[in-house]
């Protein structure tokens, strides 16, 4: 719900895909203050990758799991949608 109603811009399925994975993972909240979701509602889809991943720590630390995870939902985003 949370990627519907705070993405203004036209996503691909994949694109969706990756967001919910993503939302999913750091919550509504973080999400809808990110600035990955400011950078995306201005069109600024190339910059997305680089967005997430920002998202790979806790409490400090970087987290191999989260890099892990970071870079499938990048490869998913980044995936042409099929027809």
């Amino acid at each position: 719900n949370a990627v519907n109603r705070e993405v203004k811009v036209i996503l691909n399925q994949n694109q969706f895909d990756a967001l919910v994975s993503f939302v999913f993972n750091v919550g509504a909240g973080a999400f809808r203050s990110s600035t990955l979701l400011r950078l995306l509602n201005r069109g600024k889809y190339d910059q997305i990758p680089a967005q997430l991943r920002r998202w790979t720590k806790d409490n400090g630390r970087v987290i191999q799991g989260l890099v892990n995870r970071r870079e499938k939902e990048i490869r998913l985003w980044e995936m042409l949608a099929r027809d």
